[in-house]
């Protein structure tokens, strides 16, 4: 459980502090697919940008103007390979992590609308009620999630 969750008092009860806890795990988990889908995306980027330059640097330039001459000059070097297959296994790998941080998204988005419909069940009391906003603020504040609204 977080820290944060033991400031809350008695307005917010135990199912509702795992509730928040599991928003919060599910917050983590989006991002870090987010980010591990971003470094694989710029992972391959820029291999296919050092293969461009390595491309036209060590093939374009020798004077290749044909279309053969510059294929059979690409096919001789198994370097040639590992450049071809290091962008493949990028792109696939973005492919794979981009699809697990969308799920984790929906995963993460569905909790927290519930989240948002089911307060006036989470707190009851016009007391509770009230110190609603305060678990809200801290929740945006410390987790970077919006609980006020369910839009993304």
């Amino acid at each position: 459980m977080e820290k944060e969750f033991q400031l809350f008092d008695q307005s917010t009860d135990e199912p509702t502090k795992k509730m928040l806890q599991g928003l919060v795990d599910k917050k983590r988990k989006f991002d870090r697919y987010k980010k591990k889908c971003l470094h694989f995306q710029l992972f391959t980027f820029f291999c296919v940008l050092l293969f461009m330059g390595y491309f036209y640097f060590a093939i374009l330039r020798q004077g290749h103007d044909e279309f053969s001459t510059v294929f059979s000059a690409f096919l001789e070097s198994s370097f040639h390979l590992f450049f071809i297959m290091s962008i493949a296994g990028g792109y696939a790998t973005s492919l794979y992590f981009k699809k697990k941080e969308e799920k984790a998204e929906t995963e993460f988005h569905a909790l927290r609308c519930e989240v948002i419909r089911k307060s006036p069940e989470l707190w009851p009391k016009p007391f509770h009620w009230k110190k609603r906003e305060m678990v809200f603020q801290v929740m945006k504040k410390e987790f970077g999630i919006n609980l006020f609204y369910e839009s993304k």
